[in-house]
């Protein structure tokens, strides 16, 4: 289903509600004549219409970007491991064009140092002591795609072995905007389209790299 078919399918379902309403405030206020009586449901449902069109103008646009994102979230969610064996007490460079962006450190950076990930040590790109760490974890944001309706943007997430460039563990996450709402699924809010979410905060990127240090599992 497209999604100009999901908007129409969800604004004659919002249409319901409202011409009841009318109907109803027909019988409740008492007018003489038939043409009279429909001239004031006419001109009561116009103005109820427009009252009601941008709420659920609004929702009918979050709900479709839900369904755009759904496929994408299948396809991409999911995070990818190749760690062939355990890695132990790494030092791990982060690089990412997201921090040069925002001219900060993202959120979930902070998540990175838990001592239970087992890392011996942790520094962005730029600082002289992540030139002698054996991983990379380098992230780099991009736009998936924009149109009239949408756009899609993406977190990708690439654990490296700094020695062989060979990618260890890969993850996405992804969100849409639609309208006021914003839809997220990926490593750090699961394979569904869901609006809660902690990304960029939370701890989804410590157990994707978490997991991918782990090596193997089973």
């Amino acid at each position: 289903m497209n999604d100009l078919a999901l908007g129409s399918i969800v604004l004659a379902l919002a249409a319901v509600p409202a011409a009841l309403l009318v109907l109803l405030l027909a019988d409740v206020v008492k007018l003489d004549g038939a043409s009279r009586r429909q001239r004031w449901i006419r001109r009561s449902a116009a103005v109820l219409a427009l009252l009601a069109l941008p709420s659920v103008g609004n929702a009918v646009w979050g709900w479709a970007g839900a369904a755009h994102l759904e496929p994408l979230c299948q396809a991409y969610a999911a995070p990818e491991f190749h760690v062939r064996r355990p890695i132990a007490l790494a030092t791990l460079r982060v690089t990412t064009n997201d921090v040069v962006a925002a001219g900060r450190a993202p959120e979930w950076l902070a998540s990175l140092r838990d001592p239970v990930i087992g890392l011996a040590a942790l520094h962005l790109a730029g600082d002289p002591a992540a030139e002698a760490a054996t991983l990379e974890l380098d992230v780099r944001r991009v736009v998936h795609h924009r149109n009239l309706w949408f756009t899609v943007n993406m977190d990708r997430f690439r654990l490296l072995d700094r020695d062989t460039g060979i990618t260890l563990a890969a993850g996405d996450e992804l969100w849409v905007d639609a309208g006021s709402a914003r839809y997220h699924c990926g490593i750090g809010s699961g394979q569904n389209p869901t609006r809660v979410t902690a990304y960029p905060g939370g701890d989804g990127i410590a157990r994707f790299l978490r997991r991918a240090l782990a090596g193997p599992v089973g």
